[in-house]
C-alpha cells in the first residue's frame, strides 16, 4: 500500500490526489509585456510575503508524489534560491514532469541552474520553455525590452547541447497567440524551427486581464492555419519518459481549445482544483490562472495543501464547475483535462502513434 501511495499510478489514477500543481514562485519579472495576465501582481514588485524555502517544504511536502510540477512567476530565475527551491520541491514531490517558463534573460543563472539540477533528477524529465514573441526586433517590441532576442540565442546557444548530456533536458519554445502575432505566427514558427534546436514549439492563447486588452483577439483562421502547421512540423524524438504520449496530449488539447474557443462547445469536464491546482507566491491556493475562486492562504491551513482543497471554499468551487460547464483557453488546464478524462484517451493514442 505504501509504494502504491507514493507511485505514479497514485496521482494519475486516485480521483482524490492531486497530480499537477503550478507554483508561482515569485511575482518579480525584469520585462513587463503588455499581453501578460499577470502584470497587477508584477507591477507590485518584491512582496515581502512571498513564500520562504521553509514554506515551501511544508507545502511541497504535503502534497506527495506528482506527475506534474511547474514553477512560474514572474521570472522564476530571478528568484537568487531557485535551485534550492527546486530541490526541496523535487524531494518531497518527485515530479516526473517540470516545466519552468522563462524569458531566457538571465542566460548564466538558467546554465547554472541546469548544470546542477539536472544530473540531481535524473529521473524528472524538466521541460524549458523559452518566451518567443517575433524575430529580431520585433520580440523586443512585443516584449517591452530590447536586446531581449539576442538574449533568446544567447541562452539557446548556451544550453542546447546540455541535452547531450543530460537526456532529462527538454527545450521548447512558445509563443502567446495576440494581435501582434497573429499575423506573423506561421512566418515566426518557421524561424524558429530552421534557426533554433528546440524540442517542440508550443502556442499560448493570450487569457485573462491583459494589460492592453486590444492584444486578446479572437482570429479563429490565424489560429487553425497555425495549428496546422505545428502538426505537420516534423520533430526529432525525445529521450523524455512516454514523449509521443506527451505530445499527443498537446495536439488534442490544441484541437479541443479550438473547439472551445471558436465553438463555442463544452469538450471534457475540468479538474481544476481536484487533480491540479494554483499556488501563488503568498501561498493562495486557487484551482486554475482563470478563475477568481481564492481556497484561502496555505499558512491558515498549516501549509497543508490537501487541507485547503478540503474546505468548503473548495468544494463549492468544484461543484460550480462542474455545473456550471465550465470551459476556457487555458492550455494548462486543457492538458490536465485530457490526462484525466478517459474520454480522451483513444484520441490521445492516435496522435501519439503519429509523434513516434
Amino acid at each position: 500500500m505504501h509504494r502504491l501511495k507514493n507511485s505514479l499510478l497514485n496521482p494519475l489514477f486516485n480521483p482524490k490526489k492531486l497530480g499537477y500543481i503550478i507554483l508561482y514562485v515569485t511575482n518579480r519579472c525584469n520585462f513587463r509585456c503588455n499581453f501578460c495576465f499577470y502584470y497587477a501582481e508584477i507591477d507590485k514588485g518584491r512582496k515581502p510575503t512571498e513564500l520562504t524555502l521553509d514554506e515551501i517544504d511544508k507545502i511541497t511536502n504535503s502534497a506527495g508524489r506528482l506527475i506534474q510540477l511547474s514553477m512560474t512567476g514572474g521570472e522564476p530565475f530571478i528568484r537568487k534560491d531557485f535551485v534550492d527551491l527546486t530541490k526541496i520541491a523535487l524531494n518531497n514531490t518527485r515530479a516526473k514532469y517540470v516545466t519552468i517558463p522563462t524569458n531566457a534573460y538571465l542566460s548564466d543563472n538558467i546554465y547554472e541552474y541546469l548544470l546542477e539540477i539536472l544530473p540531481k533528477y535524473p529521473k524528472s524529465f524538466f521541460r524549458l520553455s523559452l518566451s518567443i514573441d517575433g524575430i529580431e526586433e520585433e520580440h523586443d517590441i512585443n516584449r517591452s525590452k530590447p536586446g531581449s532576442y539576442k538574449k533568446i540565442i544567447e541562452t539557446h546557444n548556451l544550453i542546447k547541447d546540455l541535452r547531450n548530456h543530460f537526456p532529462n533536458l527538454v527545450l521548447d519554445s512558445n509563443t502567446v497567440f495576440t494581435a501582434n502575432t497573429q499575423g506573423r505566427m506561421i512566418d515566426i514558427l518557421k524561424k524558429l524551427h530552421s534557426d533554433f534546436e528546440f524540442d517542440n514549439h508550443t502556442v499560448t492563447y493570450a487569457r485573462g486581464k491583459i494589460r492592453d486588452p486590444k492584444l486578446a483577439v479572437i482570429a479563429k483562421k490565424e489560429y487553425e492555419d497555425m495549428n496546422k502547421m505545428l502538426t505537420s512540423l516534423s520533430y526529432k524524438s525525445e529521450k523524455r519518459y512516454l514523449y509521443p504520449i506527451y505530445r499527443g496530449v498537446r495536439n488534442v488539447s490544441w484541437q479541443n481549445l479550438i473547439a472551445t474557443a471558436f465553438k463555442d462547445k463544452y469538450v471534457t469536464p475540468c479538474v481544476a482544483g481536484r487533480k491540479m491546482c494554483v499556488v501563488t507566491e503568498e501561498g493562495f491556493v486557487k484551482p486554475c490562472e482563470l478563475l477568481p475562486h481564492i481556497y484561502g492562504n496555505l499558512r491558515d491551513y498549516d501549509y497543508d495543501i490537501k487541507a485547503i482543497l478540503d474546505n468548503q471554499e473548495a468544494i463549492n468551487s468544484r461543484k460550480w464547475i462542474k455545473n456550471s460547464k465550465c470551459k476556457c483557453t487555458f492550455e494548462c488546464a486543457l492538458a490536465a483535462n485530457v490526462t484525466w478524462n478517459v474520454s480522451q484517451y483513444p484520441r490521445v493514442l492516435l496522435s501519439a502513434l503519429k509523434n513516434i
